[in-house]
Protein backbone atom coordinates (compact mmCIF):
# COMPACT_ATOMS: atom_id res chain seq x y z
CA UNK A 1 0.00 0.00 0.00
CA UNK A 2 1.68 3.44 -0.82
CA UNK A 3 1.70 5.34 2.32
CA UNK A 4 2.92 9.80 1.45
CA UNK A 5 2.18 12.71 3.70
CA UNK A 6 -1.62 13.88 1.82
CA UNK A 7 -1.17 17.66 0.84
CA UNK A 8 -3.91 19.81 2.91
CA UNK A 9 -7.05 19.87 0.24
CA UNK A 10 -7.28 23.78 0.81
CA UNK A 11 -3.98 23.99 -1.09
CA UNK A 12 -4.17 21.55 -3.42
CA UNK A 13 -4.78 23.29 -7.21
CA UNK A 14 -7.04 20.76 -8.27
CA UNK A 15 -10.26 22.05 -7.02
CA UNK A 16 -9.44 24.80 -9.97
CA UNK A 17 -8.88 22.31 -12.41
CA UNK A 18 -12.49 20.70 -11.61
CA UNK A 19 -14.42 23.96 -11.70
CA UNK A 20 -12.71 24.53 -15.61
CA UNK A 21 -12.98 21.18 -16.97
CA UNK A 22 -16.55 19.87 -14.87
CA UNK A 23 -16.64 16.17 -15.37
CA UNK A 24 -18.94 13.94 -13.62
CA UNK A 25 -18.55 13.24 -10.11
CA UNK A 26 -18.98 10.00 -8.51
CA UNK A 27 -18.58 11.67 -4.34
CA UNK A 28 -17.70 8.17 -2.32
CA UNK A 29 -18.14 9.44 1.64
CA UNK A 30 -17.37 8.19 4.39
CA UNK A 31 -19.55 8.63 7.07
CA UNK A 32 -18.35 8.39 10.76
CA UNK A 33 -15.71 10.64 11.68
CA UNK A 34 -15.94 12.39 7.91
CA UNK A 35 -19.67 13.62 7.31
CA UNK A 36 -20.34 13.42 11.49
CA UNK A 37 -18.00 13.32 14.48
CA UNK A 38 -17.36 9.68 16.03
CA UNK A 39 -19.60 9.67 18.91
CA UNK A 40 -18.64 7.28 22.12
CA UNK A 41 -21.69 5.05 20.45
CA UNK A 42 -22.81 4.36 16.99
CA UNK A 43 -26.21 5.94 17.92
CA UNK A 44 -24.88 8.66 18.87
CA UNK A 45 -23.78 9.87 15.80
CA UNK A 46 -26.64 11.71 14.17
CA UNK A 47 -26.12 13.60 10.99
CA UNK A 48 -27.23 17.48 11.38
CA UNK A 49 -29.97 18.47 9.39
CA UNK A 50 -27.63 21.17 7.28
CA UNK A 51 -26.00 17.78 6.16
CA UNK A 52 -28.95 16.27 4.81
CA UNK A 53 -29.68 20.06 3.10
CA UNK A 54 -25.94 19.53 1.34
CA UNK A 55 -26.29 16.19 0.25
CA UNK A 56 -30.02 17.33 -1.69
CA UNK A 57 -28.53 20.53 -3.19
CA UNK A 58 -25.44 18.52 -4.59
CA UNK A 59 -27.16 15.59 -6.02
CA UNK A 60 -29.88 18.62 -7.44
CA UNK A 61 -26.45 18.60 -10.04
CA UNK A 62 -27.40 16.26 -12.67
CA UNK A 63 -23.18 15.77 -13.29
CA UNK A 64 -22.97 14.18 -9.52
CA UNK A 65 -23.77 11.38 -8.18
CA UNK A 66 -23.04 10.34 -4.42
CA UNK A 67 -22.33 6.99 -2.36
CA UNK A 68 -21.99 6.89 1.21
CA UNK A 69 -19.60 4.35 1.91
CA UNK A 70 -19.72 2.95 5.46
CA UNK A 71 -18.99 0.12 7.70
CA UNK A 72 -22.56 0.53 9.31
CA UNK A 73 -25.23 -1.65 8.10
CA UNK A 74 -27.15 -0.84 4.66
CA UNK A 75 -30.50 -0.39 6.56
CA UNK A 76 -28.78 2.14 9.33
CA UNK A 77 -27.91 4.26 6.89
CA UNK A 78 -30.60 4.71 4.75
CA UNK A 79 -32.60 5.49 8.23
CA UNK A 80 -29.71 8.04 9.16
CA UNK A 81 -29.96 9.96 5.16
CA UNK A 82 -33.36 9.16 4.20
CA UNK A 83 -31.86 11.57 1.43
CA UNK A 84 -33.42 10.65 -2.92
CA UNK A 85 -30.84 9.92 -5.20
CA UNK A 86 -28.38 9.02 -2.57
CA UNK A 87 -26.52 5.43 -3.28
CA UNK A 88 -25.16 3.48 -0.24
CA UNK A 89 -22.36 0.54 -0.01
CA UNK A 90 -22.95 -0.77 3.50
CA UNK A 91 -20.91 -3.45 5.65
CA UNK A 92 -17.37 -2.75 4.23
CA UNK A 93 -18.81 -3.32 1.07
CA UNK A 94 -20.76 -6.37 1.36
CA UNK A 95 -23.98 -4.29 0.78
CA UNK A 96 -25.21 -2.19 -2.27
CA UNK A 97 -27.89 0.28 -1.82
CA UNK A 98 -28.86 1.66 -5.08
CA UNK A 99 -30.76 5.24 -5.54
CA UNK A 100 -34.12 3.91 -6.73
CA UNK A 101 -34.31 2.07 -3.43
CA UNK A 102 -32.97 -1.60 -4.68
CA UNK A 103 -30.38 -3.91 -2.69
CA UNK A 104 -27.49 -5.59 -4.28
CA UNK A 105 -24.86 -7.89 -1.92
CA UNK A 106 -21.60 -8.39 -2.97
CA UNK A 107 -20.54 -11.39 -1.47
CA UNK A 108 -22.09 -14.27 -0.81
CA UNK A 109 -24.55 -14.17 2.37
CA UNK A 110 -24.87 -17.44 3.40
CA UNK A 111 -22.48 -19.65 5.29
CA UNK A 112 -21.14 -16.03 6.65
CA UNK A 113 -24.20 -14.46 8.23
CA UNK A 114 -24.97 -17.84 10.08
CA UNK A 115 -21.36 -17.53 10.75
CA UNK A 116 -21.29 -14.26 12.63
CA UNK A 117 -25.09 -15.21 14.04
CA UNK A 118 -23.10 -17.63 16.14
CA UNK A 119 -20.40 -15.98 17.22
CA UNK A 120 -22.56 -13.10 18.22
CA UNK A 121 -24.20 -15.94 20.38
CA UNK A 122 -21.01 -16.99 21.76
CA UNK A 123 -19.77 -13.35 22.86
CA UNK A 124 -23.23 -12.05 24.35
CA UNK A 125 -22.46 -13.79 27.62
CA UNK A 126 -19.01 -12.07 27.81
CA UNK A 127 -20.62 -8.41 27.65
CA UNK A 128 -23.26 -9.14 30.71
CA UNK A 129 -21.67 -6.77 33.52
CA UNK A 130 -19.87 -4.95 31.00
CA UNK A 131 -21.51 -2.14 29.85
CA UNK A 132 -18.56 0.02 28.66
CA UNK A 133 -18.69 -2.83 25.30
CA UNK A 134 -21.02 -2.92 22.57
CA UNK A 135 -21.50 -5.71 20.20
CA UNK A 136 -22.70 -4.41 16.70
CA UNK A 137 -24.21 -7.45 14.80
CA UNK A 138 -24.67 -5.98 11.02
CA UNK A 139 -25.24 -9.60 9.79
CA UNK A 140 -22.81 -10.07 7.67
CA UNK A 141 -19.67 -8.38 9.70
CA UNK A 142 -19.89 -8.55 13.47
CA UNK A 143 -17.79 -5.38 15.20
CA UNK A 144 -16.70 -5.12 19.07
CA UNK A 145 -16.91 -1.52 20.17
CA UNK A 146 -14.53 -0.37 23.05
CA UNK A 147 -14.40 3.39 23.47
CA UNK A 148 -16.70 3.11 26.93
CA UNK A 149 -14.40 0.31 27.70
CA UNK A 150 -12.88 -0.70 31.48
CA UNK A 151 -9.59 -1.84 31.46
CA UNK A 152 -10.46 -4.68 33.35
CA UNK A 153 -13.04 -5.59 30.90
CA UNK A 154 -10.22 -5.76 27.61
CA UNK A 155 -9.87 -9.46 28.36
CA UNK A 156 -13.16 -9.87 25.74
CA UNK A 157 -11.40 -8.44 22.98
CA UNK A 158 -8.79 -11.49 23.08
CA UNK A 159 -11.78 -13.83 23.54
CA UNK A 160 -13.01 -12.32 20.35
CA UNK A 161 -10.54 -12.59 18.76
CA UNK A 162 -10.04 -16.08 19.36
CA UNK A 163 -13.39 -17.14 18.68
CA UNK A 164 -12.69 -15.75 15.58
CA UNK A 165 -9.66 -17.51 15.01
CA UNK A 166 -11.58 -21.27 15.32
CA UNK A 167 -14.03 -20.27 12.99
CA UNK A 168 -11.02 -19.70 10.04
CA UNK A 169 -9.62 -22.96 11.27
CA UNK A 170 -12.81 -24.54 10.44
CA UNK A 171 -12.17 -22.62 6.83
CA UNK A 172 -14.65 -20.20 7.48
CA UNK A 173 -13.53 -17.25 5.32
CA UNK A 174 -13.57 -14.25 7.85
CA UNK A 175 -10.94 -11.84 8.32
CA UNK A 176 -10.52 -9.26 11.27
CA UNK A 177 -10.25 -5.67 10.58
CA UNK A 178 -9.49 -2.68 13.39
CA UNK A 179 -10.68 0.91 13.40
CA UNK A 180 -11.18 3.36 15.93
CA UNK A 181 -11.88 1.90 19.45
CA UNK A 182 -13.35 -1.07 17.53
CA UNK A 183 -12.84 -4.08 16.31
CA UNK A 184 -14.82 -5.91 13.22
CA UNK A 185 -14.56 -9.64 11.72
CA UNK A 186 -16.16 -9.38 7.90
CA UNK A 187 -15.97 -12.07 4.90
CA UNK A 188 -12.83 -12.17 3.56
CA UNK A 189 -12.49 -10.16 0.05
CA UNK A 190 -15.19 -7.49 1.14
CA UNK A 191 -13.48 -3.91 1.20
CA UNK A 192 -14.52 -0.34 0.23
CA UNK A 193 -11.97 -0.62 -2.28
CA UNK A 194 -13.75 -3.46 -4.22
CA UNK A 195 -16.91 -1.82 -3.54
CA UNK A 196 -16.04 1.56 -4.94
CA UNK A 197 -14.37 -0.22 -8.12
CA UNK A 198 -17.88 -2.10 -8.43
CA UNK A 199 -19.41 1.48 -8.46
CA UNK A 200 -16.92 2.38 -11.37
CA UNK A 201 -17.70 0.14 -13.47
CA UNK A 202 -18.75 0.99 -16.94
CA UNK A 203 -18.60 4.17 -16.06
CA UNK A 204 -16.79 6.58 -18.65
CA UNK A 205 -13.20 8.05 -18.29
CA UNK A 206 -14.94 11.35 -17.98
CA UNK A 207 -16.40 10.49 -14.30
CA UNK A 208 -14.04 11.89 -11.56
CA UNK A 209 -14.24 9.76 -8.22
CA UNK A 210 -13.62 11.38 -5.06
CA UNK A 211 -13.16 9.66 -2.17
CA UNK A 212 -13.25 11.11 1.78
CA UNK A 213 -12.66 8.74 4.09
CA UNK A 214 -11.18 8.45 8.04
CA UNK A 215 -10.79 5.31 8.78
CA UNK A 216 -8.05 2.54 8.14
CA UNK A 217 -10.76 0.63 6.07
CA UNK A 218 -10.77 3.63 4.11
CA UNK A 219 -7.46 3.10 2.37
CA UNK A 220 -8.34 0.61 1.00
CA UNK A 221 -10.34 2.73 -1.20
CA UNK A 222 -7.61 5.27 -1.59
CA UNK A 223 -5.31 2.83 -3.11
CA UNK A 224 -8.00 1.09 -5.30
CA UNK A 225 -8.21 4.33 -7.00
CA UNK A 226 -4.41 5.35 -6.81
CA UNK A 227 -4.56 8.30 -9.77
CA UNK A 228 -7.56 7.68 -11.37
CA UNK A 229 -9.67 9.68 -8.84
CA UNK A 230 -8.84 12.34 -6.19
CA UNK A 231 -8.50 10.47 -2.30
CA UNK A 232 -8.98 12.70 0.82
CA UNK A 233 -8.19 11.23 4.12
CA UNK A 234 -9.49 13.25 7.14
CA UNK A 235 -7.57 13.55 10.05
CA UNK A 236 -6.49 16.03 13.00
CA UNK A 237 -3.40 15.88 13.10
CA UNK A 238 -1.44 14.61 10.10
CA UNK A 239 -0.35 10.66 8.97
CA UNK A 240 0.68 8.68 6.47
CA UNK A 241 -1.81 7.92 4.34
CA UNK A 242 -2.56 6.14 0.64
CA UNK A 243 -4.56 9.38 0.01
CA UNK A 244 -3.43 12.72 -1.70
CA UNK A 245 -4.74 14.97 0.53
CA UNK A 246 -6.31 15.62 4.05
CA UNK A 247 -8.74 17.67 5.70
CA UNK A 248 -8.75 18.05 9.13
CA UNK A 249 -12.26 17.00 10.31
CA UNK A 250 -16.09 16.93 9.33
CA UNK A 251 -16.48 20.72 9.38
CA UNK A 252 -13.66 20.76 6.44
CA UNK A 253 -15.80 17.95 5.03
CA UNK A 254 -18.67 19.82 4.98
CA UNK A 255 -17.16 23.35 4.09
CA UNK A 256 -15.35 21.88 0.88
CA UNK A 257 -19.01 20.52 -0.21
CA UNK A 258 -20.47 23.15 0.25
CA UNK A 259 -18.33 24.75 -2.33
CA UNK A 260 -19.02 22.31 -4.57
CA UNK A 261 -22.53 23.13 -4.53
CA UNK A 262 -21.44 26.77 -5.55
Amino acid sequence: MLERQPLPLWQSPWPERLRRTAPKLLLCLDYDGTLVPIAARPEEALPPPALLTLLSQLLAHSHITIAIVSGRALADLRTLLPVRGLMYVGTHGCEIGTADGGTRLLVPGGMVSLAIARLRQEMAPMLVGAPGLLLEDKRYTLALHYRLAQPQDMWVIDEFLAAVRAYQRKGITLEVIHGKKVVEVRPVGSNKGKAVQFLLAGKHTNTLPVYIGDDLTDEEAFTALDERGVTVVVADSPRASAAQYSLHDPREVLQFLAGLVK
